[in-house]
């Protein structure tokens, strides 16, 4: 499904977003703390810049009810 373009670009949510999941994949066995956190961002970024990511995301730390920490990456924020 295509989106109204953000900042003058169209946006491929679904492409982008399974794009983004196979970035993260690769990071599915470590642990998850603030290096990691940092890690999966600036990658992000770098593949922003080199323009296969258009969408604006953010990357957090969330904690589980179990108190076990997840990764999340939010897509669309207006960052």
């Amino acid at each position: 499904m295509e989106h109204p373009p953000f900042y003058g670009k169209k946006i491929a949510r679904a492409q982008e977003q399974s794009y983004i999941e196979k970035i993260l994949e690769k990071h599915r066995d470590r642990p998850v703390d603030e290096i990691l956190q940092k890690e999966v961002y600036d990658e992000l970024m770098h593949e922003k810049h080199l323009g296969n990511i258009t969408i604006p995301f953010k990357v957090l730390l969330k904690r589980h009810e179990t108190g076990s920490l997840h990764l999340e990456v939010l897509l669309d924020t207006k960052v």
